[in-house]
């Protein structure tokens, strides 16, 4: 919920990645989050290299020092915003805010990604679950509730909002299109503690409505 606050404007149902990508660069991923024991990861940066340096369209390096490293292709279609690359860009952003390791590389095809844990305990799956919420938070997809118009509204791909809606891939992360819904994110304090039928619902950390 702080990189949805910092990446748009009141009113705005898409998120800005090019913002979030500026406030790393420029202050660091502190500034945004930490996890407590996680050594400081800082700033920033961000490598353009040719698209046959490597094999994945992106990549996070977090030593000697925190970098991502995105093919020029795959850059110069996020910098127009077309919607594929804009999902590779904030899985990445996840892998940023959430991990510090070797790099990894993006991918949302099961078949290639780390099989050590559930998948929604593997970074992968973490990176996965990171941009679901980030580019369609559970308050965007409860308003609309229609694949076609998230799609075109918050700019991603017709089966990630598909997948979105119907917890594709995230079983235990479903979300139950209900009279009742429990554990949402709130839009004031950040915590997963809205609970409540909707349009009564609140948050039980900081008490405004959700």
């Amino acid at each position: 919920m702080k990189c949805w606050r910092i990446g748009t404007v009141p009113g705005s149902k898409q998120v800005d990645l090019k913002v979030i990508l500026t406030e790393l660069e420029a202050h660091g991923v502190e500034s945004i989050a930490h996890i407590h024991g996680m050594r400081r990861k800082g700033r920033l940066k961000i490598e353009i290299i040719d698209d046959c340096a490597d094999p994945s369209p992106a990549c996070v390096d977090f030593r000697p020092t925190l970098k991502l490293r995105v093919q020029q292709a795959t850059w110069q279609r996020f910098q127009l915003g077309h919607s594929e690359e804009r999902v590779i860009i904030a899985h990445e952003i996840g892998h940023i805010l959430l991990h510090s390791d070797q790099a990894k590389r993006f991918s949302r095809d099961p078949t290639v990604q780390i099989q050590f844990a559930e998948n929604e305990d593997s970074a992968e799956g973490q990176a996965n679950l990171f941009a679901d919420h980030l580019l369609i938070p559970t308050h965007i997809a409860t308003q609309l509730n229609d694949v076609d118009r998230l799609a075109f509204i918050c700019n991603v791909p017709e089966d990630f909002a598909r997948d979105r809606l119907t917890g594709g891939g995230h079983d235990k992360y479903q979300y139950a299109w209900s009279s009742y819904a429990t554990g949402a994110p709130c839009a004031n304090c950040g915590d997963f503690s809205v609970i409540g039928p909707f349009g009564r619902r609140r948050c039980t950390s900081c008490g405004g409505c959700g």
